[in-house]
């Protein structure tokens, strides 16, 4: 079954290296989604032949008849599913080369390939405590500064690699903002109930609900010390997250970094309204907590390392 449905990943998150590499795992909805669309097209031309062999009256019996259809719809349905990938790779790194020219004209760079993030980072969007997650470079790459803030946005790409591997396997991709923090804060995870896709890719901590039901209604507020989160519950915070625009955008404080990701297209608009997003919730932050000092670990500076088998991990129980 690994086999049949690894050329499919969510149809927002397709890798855009080489389609003659390995497929990947992810959504399986988006998977599934893709089979339907398939299978259904396919089962319609196929009742419009059997009408047409009915209608027409051919001397082939309709048995044979059907079995025509069977067979062409097959073929075709195996076509459209080999050839998939390629098409949603290629549809969806189009609207990311869309963004070079606006972004190129609101002053900022742009970078067909960069330099990926630091995995740390990564982990932050990608986690998986059965494998190795490799960061491998990052592609249609914005670069700027948005009311002093320093922020870098791109697609994330990956490889997952165990010993047993003959080769690294592409494992998976995320269009994702980073803001560059004056300086590290508390780790905190703000996933977005809303998004697109509900599966949470990057590292999960314990729940820790803020009280507020117009908050904690959308973002499930996660921390790897909840005793750490009341400081991010101010009144102008949860007035902000409240207020913030229904996009896909699961958020993570982390390393001296806010990162925003969830974002399906990464055209230049949804880039934008992610750094606004971002800088936002920047300036809503208290004095107290940037005053506050911030130890390596609280800010989630290093690997975090989680037991081999944890029940909460599987992603059934992730959601």
């Amino acid at each position: 079954m690994r086999f049949l449905t690894s050329p499919w990943r969510s149809v927002f998150e397709r890798s855009d290296l080489p389609p003659s590499g390995p497929g990947s795992l992810d959504d399986l909805r988006a998977r599934a989604a893709a089979v339907a669309l398939g299978v259904g097209a396919t089962l319609f031309i196929s009742l419009d032949l059997i009408g047409k062999v009915l209608i027409d009256s051919i001397a082939l019996p309709v048995p044979v008849a059907f079995l025509g259809c069977v067979v062409f719809s097959l073929t075709g349905f195996l076509v459209a599913f080999a050839a998939g990938p390629r098409i949603l790779t290629a549809r969806f790194r189009n609207i990311r080369q869309s963004a070079e020219r606006p972004a190129l004209a609101a002053g900022y760079e742009f970078h067909q390939e960069f330099l990926p993030p630091s995995p740390t980072t990564t982990e932050a969007v990608f986690y998986d405590w059965r494998r190795i997650l490799v960061p491998q470079r990052m592609t249609e790459v914005i670069v700027g500064v948005s009311r002093g803030y320093p922020f870098t946005a791109g697609h994330l790409e990956g490889y997952e690699f165990s010993p047993t591997m003959v080769q690294p396997k592409v494992a998976y991709s995320e269009n994702l903002v980073m803001l560059r923090l004056p300086s590290p804060l508390p780790e905190l995870k703000l996933r977005d109930r809303s998004a697109s896709s509900p599966r949470d890719y990057g590292l999960s901590f314990e729940s820790v609900p803020t009280g507020d039901p117009a908050v904690d209604g959308r973002w499930d507020v996660q921390s790897r010390y909840p005793e750490l989160a009341p400081l991010y519950c101010t009144p102008e915070i949860l007035a902000y997250l409240a207020r913030i625009p229904m996009v896909p955008c699961t958020i993570v404080i982390r390393d001296g970094y806010l990162i925003a990701c969830r974002d399906p297209r990464a055209t230049f608009e949804s880039v934008s309204e992610r750094v606004e997003i971002l800088v936002g919730l920047a300036e809503v932050i208290p004095q107290g907590v940037w005053d506050r000092e911030t130890t390596p670990s609280e800010s989630g500076a290093g690997r975090v390392i989680e037991p081999a088998f944890k029940l909460t991990s599987w992603p059934i129980f992730r959601r």
